[in-house]
C-alpha cells in the first residue's frame, strides 16, 4: 500500500492568501486570489495541525502542533 503524501500548506507572498491542499498537484503554480507566483509551501504531516493569523506589523504568524491521539 502506498504511503499517504502529506497535506501541504500554501501562501502568496504577495496577498497573503493561504489554503492548504491535500494534493500539491492541484495547487497550481499562481494564486488563486491575486495571480502571483511568488508561492511558499511547505507539507503538513497527517499528526500536524496549525493556526494561522496576520497583523500588520508582525505579518503572517503559524503555530504548529501535534494533532491528539483519538482514545481507544
Amino acid at each position: 500500500m502506498p504511503k499517504a503524501q502529506p497535506s501541504v500548506f500554501m501562501l502568496c507572498e504577495t496577498c497573503r492568501w493561504c489554503a492548504t491542499y491535500t494534493d500539491k498537484s492541484r495547487a497550481g503554480d499562481r494564486c488563486a486570489t491575486c495571480s502571483g507566483s511568488l508561492l511558499s509551501s511547505f507539507p503538513i504531516m497527517p499528526d500536524e495541525a496549525f493556526t494561522f493569523s496576520y497583523d500588520e506589523k508582525r505579518g503572517v504568524e503559524l503555530d504548529f502542533f501535534r494533532r491528539a491521539s483519538p482514545k481507544a
